[in-house]
């Protein structure tokens, strides 16, 4: 045993003394190798993720401005069927021009007494006032007035043709407008002058200004009328009686206020004053009968001796109102007819001003009927994308007007040239007639039947 430690000193310490330094130096240059090499490896991946992240975030971003810039692009450009509903594509061989402006639909429109001009108003909150005699031009000149958190629901011009007053759709309430015009007659601009109290609780469907300036009349959705002077105090408030109001207007004549509704009858009331100029009263005198359905819409002739009217089934019905209605004497039915119409959407209609031609305006589609044989003459489709809300005749009874989107189109009254035509040749059929009634009815007939040919249209 002895002898085994002293070879073991003699042996291994002094190996282990002389070998010991390289020994603990390999070991720990291994280890600092295995650490340096563990944190390389370690930071490689770290990087890698690093990038991979950051890859992933710069993609993120590119898709994002991607998507950003395609949403501009596309509210910076509207759809193909939004330009197109915005571009004025109709035509027609009838159709003389459009008036271009409005950004909506046109809801009503209205021309003043003296036909120089025609205010319009749309669900855009503008009003239009346009020159008539640049209606031949390349440029139809115009006025624009807009109408602050609501738009106009109705529109008529005053009696000396230098104000209007329209209905705010929301509030119901009555704005006055005021024109200033040029020293040619242009207009220069339009300001608000006044507005009058609430009207109705329902919404005004109806609205009209007596030619006397005496009185005003506004008509309810429901069954209200009421009477107001021009200051915009209230002088009477009746009831119509026909569950639901349509259409109300005052006469050209200023005498009478005419209301249609649910109810298969027209009615019209006179509204009548005392010589001192005060207000009297209203009283019922004429009822216009013969529809089995509501009356849509009613028009006048020039001189409030007629009146066209036209149902939810589409019949339409002209009567003589000419009569002694205080003797107790009826209107008189002149003709009656029946057109296509949609009952979905409420008509318009409108007399031209010799009571010749009765226009009809329903969904898209126009119909114009030639008063003298009680016939349809022309169907005019496809006008607008939406329906037409009015139509009316021009006061030298030229020109048949719609309104509806965005334009209002202006079309030549063919079929009134060939009603003249018909009119003149009844009358010169009668025997008694001077020569200068001759004259002017010769003239006449050959006047209708240039233009018709200038149009391509047979007599």
């Amino acid at each position: 045993m002895d002898e085994a430690a002293r070879i073991l000193n003699k042996t291994l310490v002094p190996l282990l003394s002389n070998y010991l330094p390289f020994f603990i130096t390999v070991l720990l240059g291994w280890i600092i190798v295995t650490k340096y090499y563990s944190d390389d490896k370690n930071q490689k991946h770290e990087t890698s993720a690093v990038q991979k992240e950051r890859k992933k975030d710069v993609q993120g971003q590119q898709l994002h401005q991607q998507q950003n810039q395609a949403q501009k692009a596309k509210k910076k450009q509207p759809s193909a069927d939004k330009w197109q509903r915005g571009k004025n594509t109709f035509s027609h061989d009838w159709l003389m021009t459009s008036l271009k402006g409005h950004g909506g639909t046109i809801l009503d429109m209205d021309f003043s007494a003296n036909g120089k001009f025609l205010a319009t108003c749309g669900d855009d909150r503008t009003i239009f006032i346009w020159t008539t005699k640049s209606w031949k031009d390349k440029t139809h000149q115009n006025v624009r007035y807009n109408v602050e958190y609501d738009h106009a629901s109705v529109i008529r011009w005053s009696p000396d043709s230098k104000a209007f007053v329209y209905n705010r759709a929301t509030d119901n309430q009555l704005d006055v407008c005021k024109i200033q015009k040029k020293p040619d007659g242009k207009v220069l601009s339009v300001t608000k002058s006044t507005s009058f109290p609430k009207a109705h609780k329902d919404d005004v469907i109806g609205l009209g200004i007596s030619v006397s300036g005496k009185f005003m009349m506004t008509c309810s959705s429901a069954t209200e009328i009421a009477v107001w002077d021009l200051k915009g105090n209230e002088l009477h408030r009746f009831d119509s009686y026909l569950i639901n109001n349509y259409t109300g207007k005052v006469s050209p004549c200023g005498n009478f206020i005419a209301v249609s509704g649910f109810a298969p009858d027209v009615k019209l009331w006179e509204v009548c004053f005392q010589k001192t100029g005060e207000f009297k009263q209203v009283n019922p005198v004429l009822q216009l009968k013969g529809h089995e359905s509501g009356v849509f819409d009613f028009s006048f002739n020039a001189d409030s001796t007629q009146v066209a009217t036209i149902s939810k089934h589409g019949c339409w019905r002209l009567f003589n109102i000419k009569v002694e209605y205080n003797q107790g004497e009826e209107p008189k039915l002149i003709k009656s007819g029946k057109i296509k119409c949609d009952d979905s959407t409420k008509a318009s209609i409108a007399l031209s001003p010799d009571g010749q031609v009765i226009a009809v305006g329903s969904k898209d589609s126009l119909t114009l009927v030639n008063v003298m044989t009680g016939a349809v003459d022309k169907v005019i489709q496809n006008i607008y994308s939406g329906g037409i809300q009015k139509v009316a005749f021009d006061a030298a009874g030229e020109y048949v007007l719609t309104c509806g989107e965005r334009h209002v189109h202006i079309f030549h009254n063919v079929t009134g040239r060939r009603a003249a035509i018909a009119a003149s040749k009844e009358k010169l059929s009668k025997s008694g007639l001077s020569t200068l009634t001759k004259e002017r009815l010769e003239g006449i007939i050959k006047t209708s039947r240039e233009f018709l040919e200038s149009m391509n249209e047979p007599c």
